[in-house]
């Protein structure tokens, strides 16, 4: 009995030594994980801007970029990383390491467009990242060059009938919000144009402002001034409805035109992988950021349509864009230069 009593000691003995070795492994990892998560962000935290610098894109990552800066207490580096109709940028984000120090400012082409046209994407948005805070809708401003001659949607419909593939509109690569509005608007109007691609949006408004293009479908930033001052002539705004930044200037989807409701958008992504916990911090204080009211009025200044969402809103939002815009594709035959 003495014996068998000694065995049980030394057997429970032996189970709560192992118990509380796993307990304390249990504890060193949940504060080696907290250590990590409070220790965000180690380092200098990368944008990645997928175009040109002078986009509407690059305007929205530098004003988040330089608040963020003070938020996080680390640099906050806007990269531009041009070509390919944003993939490329996209790519490499995709391929970072998933600890929120590198984010894409990602928009409607290489988001929910691109991955359908191009065979040879190297990442696919569901799979490779998590979106983590919307930063804005874009109504897409129809600017044509004076050297056109057209002065609205009407004029530039019967000018483009009577001389096929004379007039041409530019885009921001393929897949762009540009190539399906323009691409759209030729089924629509039954009118045919030449297809001109660029790099990005800041690019394509130069060469219409030169005239080596007749139009382009423009996020606003980069077109307004322009505007403003005459060097542009603004036909319209692909939606329903006008855009207050722009008092006077019409709504073209109405009456033929009434699917030319596009507008493009930006939000931040990380890739796959990353914390919640980090995920969870961006996208509060990137909302934060952009729902400050002097950011907001800067934003809708420049004809951003700012609209707060949480990270599952978002990425609901996304999955639908994705839907929306494969349909369109597929309808327009829209593919990869």
């Amino acid at each position: 009995m003495n014996t068998s009593r000694i065995a049980l000691r030394c057997a429970l003995y032996q189970t709560c030594q192992w118990l509380w070795i796993a307990l304390a492994l249990l504890a060193a990892t949940v504060c080696a994980t907290a250590a990590r998560a409070q220790a965000y962000p180690s380092r200098p935290v990368h944008i990645v801007v997928p175009y040109a610098p002078g986009g509407a894109g690059d305007v929205i990552a530098r004003i988040v970029a330089q608040r963020l800066a003070t938020d996080l207490a680390v640099s906050v580096v806007v990269d531009n990383k041009p070509g390919g109709s944003g993939m490329i940028g996209a790519a490499s984000v995709a391929t970072a390491a998933p600890d929120g120090h590198t984010i894409l400012l990602g928009n409607t082409t290489e988001m929910a467009v691109a991955p359908y046209i191009v065979k040879t994407a190297s990442y696919e948005t569901q799979r490779d990242f998590i979106p983590v805070a919307f930063a804005g809708a874009l109504p897409q401003l129809l600017i044509a060059t004076p050297a056109a001659k057209v002065k609205s949607i009407d004029e530039l419909i019967a000018a483009a009938k009577a001389r096929p593939n004379e007039f041409s509109y530019a885009t921001a690569g393929s897949g762009s919000a540009a190539h399906i509005a323009g691409a759209l608007l030729e089924k629509l109007a039954g009118i045919r144009m030449l297809r001109v691609p660029y790099k990005g949006g800041a690019q394509a408004v130069t060469d219409v402002l030169s005239g080596n293009v007749s139009i382009y479908f423009s996020g606003i930033p980069p077109a307004i001034g322009h505007v403003k001052t005459g060097k542009l002539v603004a036909l319209g705004i692909a939606s329903t409805r006008p855009v207050s930044s722009l008092p006077g200037i019409p709504a073209l989807a109405t009456g033929a035109l009434t699917r030319l409701d596009l507008s493009a958008w930006f939000g931040f992504f990380v890739p796959r992988d990353t914390p919640p916990a980090i995920v969870a911090t961006l996208n509060t204080r990137i909302r934060a950021i952009l729902d400050a009211p002097d950011v907001r009025a800067r934003l809708v200044d420049l004809g951003v349509e700012p609209a707060s969402m949480s990270a599952p809103q978002f990425e609901s939002f996304v999955q639908a864009e994705r839907k929306k815009y494969l349909g369109l594709v597929t309808e327009l035959a829209v593919e990869a230069d």
